[in-house]
């Protein structure tokens, strides 16, 4: 048995070895591996450092936005309101406009047609009295005796 003991003994020697070789190896790619995880554990960090302050003035911007959007929709508001008031104000005014033109224009109407026809009727009259180049006297149908003095 000797020879199968020294067979066993020879490849409990290789195992070992191998054994021992792929521990080094192992311990070695364990340091790579903790290095590897520092340096991320690092960049994230630095990053995260790099980055608090973007997300703080994100969530000022957004509050802004907010604020500003809001102060928009009350000016809106406002407008829509003001526009509302005008447009009635407006209306209102067209139609006082439009019921004293009815009365008014009714009176003057009156009124034009009253001293056109009295101007009218000086016209006639004057013309009539004065004679004139266009007109000539009727002569009357009845005319005085004349007395001639022979």
């Amino acid at each position: 048995m000797q020879p199968l003991d020294s067979i066993v003994l020879i490849a409990e020697i290789i195992l070992f070895v191998v054994l021992s070789v792929l521990s080094i190896y192992l311990i070695v790619s364990l340091k790579r591996i903790t290095g590897s995880v520092e340096r991320i554990e690092k960049d994230m960090g630095e990053l995260q450092q790099k980055v608090a302050p973007v997300l703080d003035n994100a969530l000022t911007v957004t509050e802004n936005i907010k604020e500003i959007s809001t102060d928009i929709k009350n000016n809106i508001d406002k407008v829509d309101t003001l526009v509302t008031s005008v447009k009635d104000r407006t209306e209102s005014l067209l139609e006082f406009e439009k019921s004293a033109q009815d009365k008014i224009e009714f009176q003057v109407n009156n009124t034009l047609n009253l001293v056109s026809a009295i101007s009218t009727g000086f016209r006639t009259f004057f013309t009539a009295l004065s004679g004139s180049k266009n007109h000539r006297p009727r002569k009357n149908r009845f005319q005085s005796p004349v007395v001639n003095p022979d």
